[in-house]
């Protein structure tokens, strides 16, 4: 029932008013124009009582939403579904899901997104998901270590390539050029909107881009062993840009905002929340937990002797300044991570792929040369090293850290055009 003594309720009251004086009222259907009043008291009451930002002021919507009950599917075939919407009719849709055991439908969103029409309904299915296996069970873990070189490093070596959508080279320039295009039309224009359609469509392929790549990457973590553990990390705080520093002259000392920014950049086009999200979701589909440990010092900390320094890691390196532990940094990170969960397996257990059987408190000593405990680069002048990596407890061949063409220096770099190096 709409009441008067409320925002919502006049505006409810309002609006039922204005269907019967305006023709371009009237054309909309009601409960379209009701959940829009829904949303807009909804974003007031979250601004007053919850401390969220102040409702932004929309000239254009770009998507509305029909209440449960409302909609109907007519017809589902293999490729292709019919929809009946209130005040449109029927809709035929591409049906990219199976509706095969739907039981009922929900709520029911149209958007237009990049040039394109989306609709997605939210929609009730039979089952349960599975329980999520018990620390006691879990046999092998899997610790992640996300960056901005490599999307993500896994214990066992391997590692996810990080795509940049929007923040390579290539796309960057086209990005700047279809800007730039906008910029110079006139405000208001037909070419302008064209313009504007133009971007749009590059910006939704690219987000398309990185969606279907994040599923990929999830589902490969999520495979890899009974339980994903990852860092407990500040997305947001770690994007915000660099305080000013005063100099006391009036002025300001470099505070390296610029440089900031470009990380920021990435940071936010790996998309690394969405990825977090989607491995949580596969791994509840899958019974599978996902653990949460502390980020602190965990690219400084040796997995082999515990020993934590900022001169552990030089880039992509890392030698331990205490054992001599080599490793690659992002994968050493990766097993920290996975240490930290407190999973400790039995020593003649069978490691799956992928997975952390090893505890390091009780690893042996490093057999790698040292002098006088210390790592230094004359001890790893030759191009390879046998040594037993201590993480998986087996013998293997381990390239030095100082292979340049490994590490792809700036000495590896090949001269090409003007005589210099690029």
């Amino acid at each position: 029932m709409v009441s008067w003594d409320s925002a919502s309720g006049i505006q409810s009251k309002v609006t039922t008013q204005l269907r019967h004086e305006r023709n371009n009222f009237a054309e909309i259907d009601s409960d379209v124009l009701q959940r829009n009043l829904a949303k807009l008291d909804t974003a007031y009451n979250n601004f007053f009582k919850h401390g969220r930002g102040f409702p932004n002021y929309l000239r254009i919507l770009n998507s509305f939403e029909y209440k449960p009950g409302r909609i109907k599917l007519v017809e589902i075939k293999d490729n292709y579904g019919i929809i009946y919407l209130p005040g449109i009719g029927n809709v035929k849709f591409h049906n990219s899901r199976d509706f095969s055991q739907v039981i009922d439908t929900r709520t029911c969103t149209v958007k237009r997104k990049g040039g394109y029409w989306f609709i997605s309904i939210l929609v009730e299915m039979p089952g349960e998901l599975p329980e999520v296996k018990p620390l006691e069970d879990v046999k092998s873990v899997v610790g992640i270590d996300i960056g901005v070189n490599k999307l993500l490093a896994f214990t066992d070596g391997s590692f996810a390539e990080n795509i940049r959508p929007t923040t390579n080279k290539r796309t960057a320039r086209r990005l700047r050029m279809r800007q730039r295009a906008i910029s110079r039309k006139v405000k208001g224009s037909k070419n302008r909107r064209k313009a504007v359609e133009r971007l749009s469509r590059i910006q939704h392929k690219l987000e398309q881009k990185r969606d279907g790549y994040n599923w990929q990457v999830a589902s490969i973590t999520v495979k890899k062993a009974d339980a994903v553990a990852r860092e407990d990390l500040k997305i947001k705080n770690m994007v915000k840009r660099a305080k000013p520093k005063h100099d006391g002259k009036g002025g300001y000392k470099k505070n390296g905002a610029s440089r900031k920014t470009g990380l920021n950049k990435i940071i936010l086009d790996c998309g690394w929340g969405d990825l977090f999200n989607k491995i949580a979701w596969l791994a509840l589909k899958a019974g599978k937990p996902v653990i949460i440990v502390n980020p602190k010092h965990s690219s400084q900390e040796c997995p082999a002797c515990g020993h934590t320094d900022k001169s552990n890691r030089d880039g992509e390196k890392f030698i331990c300044t205490a054992c001599g532990y080599t490793a690659h940094a992002d994968t050493k990170a990766s097993r920290t991570i996975a240490s930290r969960t407190g999973l400790v397996f039995p020593k003649n257990q069978k490691r799956e792929v992928g997975g952390v059987g090893f505890r390091p408190a009780k690893l042996r000593k490093k057999t790698l040369p040292a002098d006088g405990g210390k790592v230094t680069p004359s001890s790893y002048q030759s191009v390879r090293v046998e040594t037993r990596n201590h993480a998986y407890d087996q013998i293997g061949v381990q390239l030095t850290l100082f292979n340049l063409e490994q590490y792809h220096s700036g000495d590896s770099r090949k001269t090409k055009k003007y005589g210099r190096k690029s």
